[in-house]
C-alpha cells in the first residue's frame, strides 16, 4: 500500500521546531480516524457530562438568589446541588481517562501497522484501547493516592505550625509558597509518565512514574516550552467553544442578580435546551484540545527516550533479526 506521507519516527532527537511540526503533522495527517473515533466515544460522554454541570451551574444561579433575598436553601436543593458538583467531578474524570486511552491506543495502532491509520477499524485497535483504559484507570488512582498523601502531610505541617504560634504563621506561608513552587515544577514532568506508561508495555506504574520524571526533568525546559505553545493553541480552541455557554450562562446571572429573574425566555424550555447543546459543544471543544496536548506530549516523550535513553537505537537492535543477512 502506497502511502503519501512519511512516517512519523517516534523515538528520534528533535530541535523545538521538529517537535511543534511532528505535532501538527501527525494530526494533519491522522486527522480524520481520529476525529471519527473520537465522536463515536466522546460525544455520549460529552451529552452525559454537559447533565450534572449544566445542573450545577442552574444550583449555583438558585443559590445566588436565595442569599440575595435572604431566603433559605432547601434541604433537597442541596443534596442536589452536591450531586451534581460530585457527578460533574466523576464524570470528567472518567471522560479524561477514556479520551486518553483513545489517543494513545491509536498512537500505539499508528507506530505498530504498516499501514499506520489508513483503513482503520475499531477492531484494529481494541486491544490497545482496553490495554490504555486499565493503564489509565490504575495511573490516575497511584496519581490521586500520591496527593493525596502530599495534601494530608501539608495540613499536618500547617496545623503544627499554626501550634507554635507566629513563627509557626510565617513558615507555614513560606511552606506554601514553596509548595505551590514545587508543582509548578513537578506538573511538566509528570506529563511524561502517561506515554511510558501507555507506551511501553513492560514497564510497570511505579517504574512508569519514576522514569516519566526523570525524563521529565532531564528536559524540563524542553517540556515546558512545548506545553506552553500548545496551551496557547488549546486555550483558543476551548474559548472557542465555550463562548456560547459562557455568554448564555451570563445572561442568566446578570438577571439573576438584578432581581429581574421574571424573564418567562430565561426558564423556557427552548433557552434552557440551547445552554445545555452550548454545554455539550464546550465539553467536547475541550476534549479536542486535550487531544493537541497528548499528541505533543507523546512527541516529547519520543525525543527525550531518544536523547536521553537511546531508545529507537535499542528498538532497531531488537528488531535486527526480523531483516535478512547475507
Amino acid at each position: 500500500m502506497q502511502l503519501e506521507n512519511t512516517k512519523i519516527e517516534l523515538y528520534r532527537v528533535r530541535t523545538f521546531t521538529e517537535k511543534l511540526t511532528d505535532t501538527f503533522n501527525f494530526l494533519r495527517e491522522n486527522w480524520r480516524p481520529l476525529l471519527k473515533y473520537f465522536m463515536y466515544m466522546m460525544l455520549p460522554v460529552s451529552i452525559v457530562l454537559a447533565l450534572p454541570f449544566n445542573h450545577f451551574f442552574e444550583g449555583y444561579f438558585k443559590l445566588l438568589t436565595a442569599i440575595d433575598k435572604g431566603n433559605g436553601f432547601g434541604n433537597m436543593d442541596i443534596w442536589l446541588y452536591g450531586a451534581s458538583a460530585v457527578a460533574s467531578v466523576l464524570i470528567g474524570v472518567l471522560s479524561i481517562i477514556l479520551l486518553q486511552s483513545l489517543v494513545f491506543a491509536l498512537i500505539r495502532v499508528y507506530n505498530r501497522r504498516p499501514e499506520r491509520m489508513k483503513d482503520l477499524f475499531y477492531t484494529d485497535f481494541r486491544d490497545d484501547l482496553f490495554f490504555c483504559m486499565k493503564r489509565s484507570l490504575i495511573e490516575t488512582l497511584v496519581g490521586l493516592a500520591f496527593f493525596f498523601v502530599i495534601a494530608i502531610v501539608v495540613v499536618l505541617l500547617v496545623v503544627l505550625a499554626l501550634a507554635l504560634g507566629a513563627v509557626g504563621v510565617v513558615f507555614s506561608v513560606l511552606g506554601v509558597i514553596l509548595l505551590y513552587v514545587a508543582l509548578i515544577a513537578l506538573a511538566f514532568p509528570l506529563m511524561m509518565v502517561t506515554p511510558v506508561y501507555l507506551l511501553e508495555d513492560e514497564i510497570g506504574v511505579i517504574e512508569a512514574f519514576k522514569k516519566g520524571l526523570r525524563l521529565g526533568f532531564m528536559t524540563w525546559g524542553g517540556v515546558f516550552a512545548l506545553l506552553f505553545i500548545v496551551g496557547i493553541l488549546s486555550s483558543v480552541i476551548q474559548t472557542f467553544t465555550m463562548a456560547p455557554w459562557y455568554i448564555m450562562s451570563m445572561v442568566k446571572m446578570i438577571f439573576t442578580l438584578s432581581n429581574d429573574m421574571d424573564k418567562p425566555f430565561l426558564h423556557s424550555f427552548i433557552y434552557v435546551f440551547v445552554q445545555y447543546l452550548t454545554c455539550v459543544l464546550m465539553c467536547l471543544g475541550y476534549m479536542i484540545s486535550e487531544i493537541l496536548t497528548f499528541v505533543a506530549v507523546t512527541i516529547q516523550y519520543g525525543h527525550a527516550s531518544e536523547k536521553i535513553d537511546g531508545a529507537g537505537v535499542s528498538k532497531r537492535i531488537d528488531n535486527f533479526d526480523q531483516f535478512d543477512n547475507f
